[in-house]
C-alpha cells in the first residue's frame, strides 16, 4: 500500500512541476562575475572565467571583493564593477558583472552564454557602449550615468560586446 501512495505522490510532484499550457519553465536565474586580468593592445579586456551564483547578493559580494592577478609580470587589480548586464529589463533576471579598474574604453566580448542576451545594464562607468557584434563592430547603443540601470532599445538581445568609458 505504501508503494502505491509513493507512486501517486511522485506523479503529483511531477505534474505540479509542469507549467500551465505546456510552457517551458524559465531557467533558474544565475548571477556571474568576471574580473579583468589584462588588456590586449586593441583594447579587448581579458577576463577570468565566470564565477556564478544562484543569489545576486552573493555575486555582488564577490564583485566587491575585487581580484588580483599577475599577467605578464604586471599586477592588475580589478576593483569596481565597470558594468553589470542583465537578461531582463530594469535590471531583472540573470546577470553578469564585469569588474575592472578603469573606464578608458576597453571592451569585453560576451561569452557565448551571453551573446544576444543583454536587455539592460547597470553603469559602473559613465558610458557603456553596447555593440551588435564582437570586437566593437556593427551597430552600437549607449547607456549613460554612473550608478544607473538603463534598458536597451534597438539592441535589446542583440549585444555581443560592450566598451566602458569615462565620458
Amino acid at each position: 500500500m505504501s508503494a502505491v501512495i509513493s507512486a501517486v505522490l511522485s506523479v503529483l510532484v511531477v505534474l505540479a512541476a509542469i507549467p500551465p499550457s505546456g510552457e517551458a519553465a524559465p531557467p533558474p536565474e544565475t548571477h556571474c562575475v568576471v574580473f579583468v586580468v589584462d588588456q590586449r593592445p586593441d583594447g579587448e579586456l581579458i577576463v577570468s572565467e565566470p564565477e556564478c551564483f544562484a543569489d545576486e547578493a552573493a555575486a555582488d559580494a564577490k564583485a566587491a571583493e575585487g581580484h588580483e592577478s599577475r599577467a605578464e609580470s604586471v599586477r592588475a587589480v580589478s576593483s569596481f564593477v565597470l558594468g553589470k548586464h542583465f537578461d531582463g529589463f530594469n535590471g531583472s533576471g540573470s546577470s553578469i558583472s564585469v569588474v575592472g579598474s578603469s573606464c578608458t574604453g576597453g571592451y569585453w566580448n560576451t561569452p557565448s552564454a551571453w551573446a544576444n542576451r543583454i536587455s539592460s545594464s547597470y553603469n559602473g562607468c559613465y558610458r557603456l557602449r553596447h555593440w551588435e557584434l564582437p570586437n566593437k563592430n556593427g551597430a552600437s547603443e549607449n547607456t549613460y550615468g554612473v550608478g544607473t540601470t538603463n534598458n536597451l532599445g534597438s539592441l535589446n538581445n542583440r549585444v555581443q560586446s560592450v566598451s566602458y568609458h569615462s565620458s
